[in-house]
Order: C-alpha cells, then sequence, then structure tokens
C-alpha cells in the first residue's frame, strides 16, 4: 500500500471520493459534479494509484466500497466540510450554543450603567458566553488601535475619539448631565444657579474624558470658566467627595439619581446647556464580518438605549 500525503493530492479527487460513496453510481456522480462518465472514471483510477488499493468495486447493485473506502469516509467528509466552513467564513454563530469570551475595554461608567443589563440579557440569550471588562489605555498613544487589531480585546467603548483608517465606530448612546450640590443648601428645583456653579470648586474626573473637557469647551466659550478643586480617577468617587467637602459635580444622570441620595445630594440641571458626550463603539475592520461581534453590538446597542434615558 502506498503511502499518501495530503500534498500529493489535488483536493478535487476527495470531493469525487465522497460523491461516489453517496451515489454509489459513476454516472450520476458525473451529474452531480457536472464531469463525464470517463472523468469520473480517470478521477477514481488517480485514487487508487495514489493509495495503492480499491476504494469501489462493482456490484450488481452498483459501487460497492471497499473496507479502506469504509475507514476513510468520515475523516475525509469532516475535512472536506471543514474546509467548505472556512472559505464560508466559519460556523454560524448560534448565541445559545456558543462557548466564547468577548473583551471589552470601557469605564467604569459603562460598567454601571450599562454592563448589567447587558450581561443580564446575554445570560438569558447566550448563556455560555462570558463577558470581560478591561480598562481603556490612555488616550492618544496608539494602545488601543493595537489591542483591536490583535484580537487581544474585540471591542472598546469610548468618548474620545480611536481613530485610523482600519477603525470602525458606531453611535452608542449620549450621556446627559446634571449637577450634584449638597441637600442641606435647599437649592430650588432647576437649574443650579451661575454665581454658584461658577464660585464653588467642582470634583472632576480626568480632565480629557466624559463631562470635563466638554463642560469647560462650552463655559470658555461663553468667556466664563469654572473652579477646579480635584481630579479623580473614576465616577464613583466623585459623589463621595462632594459629599465630604460640599464640592459640585457633574455626573451622567444614571449615575446620578443612584447616587444622590446614598450621599444626601440634590440634583439640578447645568446651568448652562451643554453638548452630551457620546459614547461611540469601536472594533477594527478585519473583524467587519464577524457574526459574533455583529451579534454583541446589537445587543449593546439594545441595552444602552434601555439603560440611559
Amino acid at each position: 500500500m502506498n503511502e499518501m500525503h495530503i500534498r500529493n493530492i489535488d483536493l478535487n479527487l476527495l470531493v469525487l471520493f465522497v460523491t461516489l460513496w453517496e451515489t454509489r453510481n459513476v454516472t450520476r456522480a458525473g451529474e452531480r459534479l457536472a464531469l463525464s462518465q470517463s472523468a469520473v472514471s480517470h478521477g477514481l483510477r488517480r485514487l487508487r494509484e495514489r493509495l495503492g488499493e480499491e476504494l469501489f468495486v462493482y456490484g450488481r447493485e452498483g459501487l460497492l466500497p471497499t473496507p479502506r473506502a469504509s475507514a476513510l469516509i468520515v475523516p475525509i467528509r469532516e475535512a472536506l466540510e471543514k474546509i467548505d466552513q472556512a472559505l464560508r467564513g466559519g460556523d454560524h454563530f448560534i448565541p445559545e450554543l456558543t462557548q466564547r469570551k468577548f473583551r471589552i475595554a470601557a469605564s467604569d461608567y459603562v460598567e454601571f450603567a450599562i454592563m448589567p443589563k447587558l450581561i443580564e440579557q446575554i445570560s438569558r440569550l447566550a448563556p455560555g458566553v462570558v463577558l470581560q471588562m478591561q480598562p481603556l489605555p490612555a488616550p492618544n498613544t496608539g494602545q488601543i488601535q493595537s489591542m483591536l487589531e490583535s484580537g487581544e480585546i474585540d471591542l472598546a467603548i469610548d468618548v474620545n475619539p480611536i481613530t485610523g483608517a482600519t477603525m470602525r465606530f458606531e453611535h452608542l448612546t449620549g450621556i446627559p448631565l446634571v449637577t450634584l450640590v449638597w441637600q442641606r443648601e435647599e437649592l430650588p428645583s432647576g437649574p443650579v444657579p451661575l454665581d454658584l456653579y461658577l464660585k464653588r470648586p467642582h470634583v472632576v474626573i480626568g480632565m480629557q474624558s466624559y463631562g470635563g473637557s466638554v463642560i469647560d469647551q462650552a463655559l470658555t466659550a461663553q468667556g466664563l470658566k469654572r473652579r477646579i478643586g480635584a481630579v479623580v480617577q473614576n465616577f464613583m468617587a466623585m459623589p463621595a467627595i462632594a459629599a465630604q467637602t460640599g464640592y459640585l459635580c457633574n455626573l451622567p444622570s444614571p449615575l446620578a439619581r443612584v447616587f444622590a441620595d446614598v450621599f444626601k445630594l440634590s440634583c439640578h440641571a447645568t446651568p448652562v446647556i451643554f453638548p452630551e458626550p457620546e459614547l461611540k463603539l469601536y472594533w477594527h475592520s478585519r473583524f467587519d464580518n464577524d457574526d459574533s461581534l455583529q451579534w454583541l453590538r446589537g445587543q449593546m446597542h439594545d441595552c444602552a438605549t434601555l439603560s440611559i434615558p
């Protein structure tokens, strides 16, 4: 028996082998493959020469597989199916059956305002899916682009632009901002008085992310400037510091509603209309046709709409 290697065989001969197994007839195999009877016979002869033994013999009812053919049919059919799946883009994503981890870079705000609803929804639709959150790299370093390109992370959610010809993005949601003030100041409902807003120090999150830069740019456009009393790394620290110091803080409204009563703060509209910071969903173009990421992005849009009024 000759030893056969994949590099020494035309894959079309394997397709012919599977078709002959299924039809057990040279003529019908030729019709299915759009080949002449002589071409099918020639291909079968080439297979026999490669293997050094018969795969089929003629019987009264047509072709009969030999023991060698019976041993080959399952692995060859499975191999051809895998090749076909790869060329067509891989296995179709089935949420309820998949076992997969998605890695998402985002801020603590996204974890607080969107992730609880998203995880609850995915636990029902795709119980084998795990979402792994990790912090966003510093902006303007190119690190986030590299992580998306390599597949180290699957998606990124940020208000800072992630630029590059291979970057893709979708608008996810705007972030409405409100101002938190001590309840004991007993301010009337409505916007915070502008003079108080400008005079009282503010506790802010990193100056180039979320509300900070949007607010300061809008104030500067009107010839105004607020006082910065403290800069923190995450949203959760802002109301705690405001409650302790009397500083003002501007928070996304979903967070503000939760923390206001806990820290004895009251929610107010800002005295100046600021453009809402915009959360965007980023991925790399090499994953444009990834069914699973398309599905996950759709779930994120649903949950962002439900979670943030």
